[in-house]
C-alpha cells in the first residue's frame, strides 16, 4: 500500500521537472502545489490512480490543471469520481486552449477558474465535454470569441428550454435528454457549453429580486479583458441583454463563485480556502458600499460577528449576504439603493436597523438586546427606483434573432417528437405483462430518458408490483434522468427487507425502505455496496 505522503512528494517531482507552464506566476504554482501537497483528504484509492496516471504523463499543463483541480475541489468530489475523469475532462480543456483561436489570449488565473472546473454549481457531474466537444467546436470554429459566445447560447437553446423543477440540479447530459430546466440547470448547462471549448464562463445570480418575490440565475462569459452576461438558453442578438435586464438594474445583489483559491480584482464577499464569491452587482446596477460598525455588549468592537444584509422578499427578510466584521468591528458590502435590514447577533444578543441605502452608508449596531414581547416592527419599504431602459438592439438584429431561435425551437420540438408515443408505451406495457395504468404514465413522464425506464421494468416483471411503486416514489426529474442500472440496484437489493420493518403496512416499506431518495441528492447505486456491511444486522434483525 502507498502511502499517501509518498504520493504527494512524487507528484511534487512531477510538477517541477519542466518548463512548459500552464500557470506562468511561479508564485501561483508555489501556492498551487502548496495546497495540493496540503490536502489530505484525497481517498487513497484515488491517489494511487492518480499517481499512475502522473507518472506516465510528461505534459506539465496537464499535470498543473490535475493538482489545481485536487487542491480545491469539493470533498464530495473528491469520493464521486475518479481522477481518470478530471484527467480526461482537463485534457479537453487543454486541447480546446490549443485549437480554439481565442485560446492562447485567455489568461492562466482566468483559464484555471472558469474554463478547467467541470462544477459549475451543485449537479452531478458527467462526460458532457468529451461527449459534446467535436460538435461545439465544428460549430464555431471560424468565429470570434463574441460571436461564437451567442453561437454557443444558441446551441443550448436547440437543446433546452425553461420548465421550473426541483433543487436538485441535473448534469448537462441529463438537461439535454429532457430538453428542459429551470434557470439555474440551463445557465449550468450553458456554462458547461462554453467552458468546453474554452471560452471562460460562470454562473450568475440575484438570491432574491429587489421589486418583487422570486430569484434567476444566468451566465456571464469573459472576452478580451471584461465579463459580459447573457440569458441562458435564452439567445439575444448581442451581448449584455436578456429579459432580466432592467429588473437586474435594479437588484441588491447579483454574485458568483470562482473555484479555487482567488486573488481576483473583483469584489469578494467571503474567501475561503477552496472558493471565492464575488459580487457582481455594479456591472448592473447603481451602487453603494455600506459600511457598519459592530460592538459588543461592553462597547468594544465585536470581531468576527456576521452582519446579514436582508431583504424583503416572499413576506421574509432574507439576508442576500453575510459579511463578517473585521478586528475593529468593521463589515462592508456593496449594494443597490434599495431598503435592507442590518441584522447582527451572539447568542442570544443581537441589533438591527432597517435602512435606505440611499441616503443611509454608515450604521452602527451594539449586539446588547434581547427579545422582547412584542413580536413585530411597521417598517415602510422601498425599492430601487426604475431606471430608464437601456435602448434594444436594432431591428434587423432583433429579427435575424427571432427567425433563429424559431429555428432552434424546431430543432429542439424535433427531439422532443421523437419521445415514445402514448400508443408504443401502451403496447410496452401489455407485452410486458404490466396492467396497471400508472406504468404509461411513468413511461411517458420519463421524456428522453424512456429506454431507462422500459429497460428497468422489462427484466424486473417477476416484480412488476415493486417496480412500479419504486417508480411512483421518486421525483420527475429522477424519472426524466436515473439510469436502470441505478433503479435495478435498489430494487432488488431491498426485496429482502419487505416484510422486516413494515410487517403488513405496505406504505411504510414504499415510502421509506423501497424509495430511493433521502432528500435531494443525486441518486446512485448504494444498496449493493452497503448491503453486505449489514448482513449480519439484517439477520440479527429478522430473528428479533
Amino acid at each position: 500500500m502507498i502511502h499517501r505522503t509518498a504520493v504527494y512528494m512524487m507528484l511534487l517531482l512531477v510538477f517541477g521537472c519542466s518548463s512548459d507552464n500552464l500557470v506562468a506566476d511561479r508564485s501561483t504554482r508555489i501556492k498551487i502545489r502548496t495546497d495540493f501537497s496540503q490536502r489530505k483528504d484525497i481517498p487513497l484509492n484515488k491517489a494511487e490512480e492518480l499517481k499512475l496516471l502522473l507518472s506516465e504523463n510528461t505534459n506539465r499543463k496537464l499535470n498543473e490543471s490535475l493538482q489545481f483541480l485536487y487542491a480545491y475541489m469539493p470533498l464530495n468530489d473528491l469520493a464521486d469520481y475518479s481522477p481518470s475523469f478530471f484527467y480526461e475532462n482537463s485534457l479537453v480543456a487543454l486541447k480546446a486552449k490549443e485549437e480554439m483561436i481565442w485560446g492562447p489570449q485567455v489568461p492562466s488565473g482566468i483559464f484555471l477558474h472558469y474554463v478547467l472546473p467541470v462544477r459549475v454549481n451543485n449537479e452531478n457531474l458527467d462526460n458532457f465535454r468529451m461527449v459534446c466537444y467535436d460538435e461545439l467546436k465544428n460549430r464555431v470554429a471560424d468565429m470570434d470569441i463574441s460571436d461564437a459566445a451567442l453561437e454557443i447560447n444558441r446551441w443550448c437553446h436547440e437543446k433546452v428550454s425553461y420548465q421550473s423543477s426541483d433543487i436538485r440540479t441535473s448534469a448537462p447530459l441529463s438537461t439535454i435528454l429532457s430538453a428542459r430546466g429551470r434557470c439555474g440547470e440551463e445557465s449550468t448547462f450553458t456554462v458547461a457549453a462554453l467552458r468546453t471549448v474554452g471560452i471562460p464562463a460562470r454562473q450568475v445570480y440575484t438570491p432574491r429580486w429587489a421589486h418583487g418575490d422570486d430569484n434567476h440565475a444566468w451566465v456571464e462569459v469573459w472576452i478580451d479583458g471584461k465579463w459580459y452576461y447573457m440569458g441562458a438558453c435564452e439567445p439575444e442578438p448581442v451581448l449584455d441583454r436578456g429579459w432580466f435586464t432592467e429588473p437586474a438594474r435594479r437588484a441588491m445583489l447579483v454574485h458568483t463563485k470562482a473555484f479555487g483559491s482567488y486573488s481576483g480584482s473583483e469584489n469578494i464577499i467571503r474567501n475561503e480556502k477552496r472558493f471565492a464569491e464575488i459580487n457582481n452587482l455594479s456591472k448592473y446596477a447603481i451602487t453603494r458600499e455600506i459600511t457598519v460598525r459592530v460592538l459588543d455588549e461592553s462597547g468594544n468592537p465585536a470581531q468576527d460577528i456576521d452582519v446579514q444584509y436582508c431583504l424583503y422578499n416572499y413576506a421574509e427578510f432574507y439576508p442576500i449576504a453575510a459579511v463578517k466584521t473585521n478586528k475593529d468591528g468593521f463589515s462592508r458590502f456593496e449594494t443597490g439603493l434599495g431598503d435592507l435590514l442590518i441584522w447582527a447577533g451572539e447568542g442570544d444578543r443581537f441589533d438591527y436597523e432597517i435602512i435606505s441605502v440611499a441616503s443611509i452608508d454608515t450604521l452602527l449596531l451594539q449586539i446588547d438586546k434581547k427579545p422582547d414581547s412584542k413580536g413585530y416592527i411597521e417598517a415602510d419599504l422601498s425599492v430601487p427606483v426604475v431606471p430608464e431602459p437601456l435602448p434594444p438592439p436594432s431591428p434587423e438584429l432583433m429579427e435575424m434573432n427571432r427567425k433563429a431561435n424559431i429555428r432552434g425551437d424546431s430543432i429542439r420540438k424535433a427531439y422532443i417528437s421523437s419521445w415514445v408515443t402514448r400508443d408504443s408505451a401502451a403496447r410496452f406495457a401489455s407485452v410486458s405483462g404490466y396492467d396497471n395504468p400508472s406504468v404509461i404514465d411513468l413511461i411517458i413522464r420519463s421524456q428522453g430518458n424512456f429506454s431507462e425506464i422500459m429497460a428497468f421494468l422489462t427484466p424486473n416483471s417477476d416484480k412488476k408490483e415493486l417496480a412500479v411503486e419504486l417508480l411512483s416514489q421518486i421525483s420527475e426529474k429522477d424519472l426524466r434522468d436515473t439510469r436502470e442500472e441505478i433503479l435495478s440496484d435498489h430494487l432488488n437489493n431491498s426485496v429482502k427487507y419487505r416484510e422486516v420493518p413494515a410487517g403488513n403496512n405496505s406504505d411504510l416499506y414504499y415510502t421509506y425502505v423501497l424509495n430511493p431518495r433521502v432528500a435531494n441528492e443525486n441518486l446512485i447505486a448504494w444498496r449493493a455496496p452497503l448491503s453486505g456491511k449489514f448482513e449480519r444486522f439484517r439477520r440479527m434483525f429478522a430473528e428479533d
